[in-house]
């Protein structure tokens, strides 16, 4: 079945126009041949011959326009999409640009901090603080995630670590925040456009 409705979806739009006319020709032609004495035996083929043509006139001339409908709105559809994707792509590049600065403008600042830390904070407190191995060992569970424990954490002796150098570790701690929170707020502008240039196109 389906091979004779793509073959007929192959004849032009006229063709079923055509038959349409035909079929009403013929409907209004049997009311008159009824009225002829050698044409009037075929009165009622003609009428119901006139009812199948005009029937399958206009079924098929309809499914043929709603095709047609239907690839101009895909058509339409499929430019918007392709408009929309532009958009996207000019998104990425602005919004990419954006986190590369921001990320610079971090990383250029975290390694100022690291300048005034050496130069002039670490002159002020390592020979005034004295960081002991209980605060190390806290620092260094801390950053894998897990409770200091264990002799360590309670030993107040002196360390080998400098008191600026867990400034700097603060420095490069804060500097790393503020990167992946660049990074963050960027994915939520880049989200927010995509959903209005894709929400944009499907209306």
């Amino acid at each position: 079945m389906w091979q004779i409705d793509w073959m007929i979806g192959l004849l032009p739009t006229w063709v079923f126009q055509f038959i349409t006319i035909l079929g009403i020709v013929l409907l209004v032609g049997s009311r008159f041949l009824k009225n002829i004495p050698f044409f009037s035996q075929y009165n009622l083929p003609a009428y119901l011959l006139g009812i199948v043509i005009t029937t399958l006139g206009v079924y098929y001339g309809g499914v043929r326009s709603g095709d047609a409908a239907w690839q101009a709105k895909i058509k339409a559809m499929e430019q918007q999409v392709k408009v929309a994707e532009n958009q996207s792509k000019s998104v990425n590049t602005v919004i990419q640009t954006q986190v590369v600065e921001k990320v610079k403008v971090v990383k250029e600042r975290v390694y100022v901090n690291k300048q005034i830390n050496a130069n002039t904070v670490a002159q002020q407190i390592d020979s005034k603080c004295i960081v002991p191995e209980s605060a190390v060992v806290l620092i260094n569970s801390a950053s894998q995630n897990e409770v200091a424990r264990g002799a360590g954490s309670t030993d107040g002796s002196a360390s080998n670590v400098r008191a600026s150098d867990v400034v700097e570790t603060v420095v490069e701690n804060y500097g790393r925040y503020n990167e992946l929170r660049e990074k963050v707020i960027a994915w939520q502008n880049w989200y927010l456009e995509q959903k209005k240039i894709f929400e944009g196109a499907n209306r």
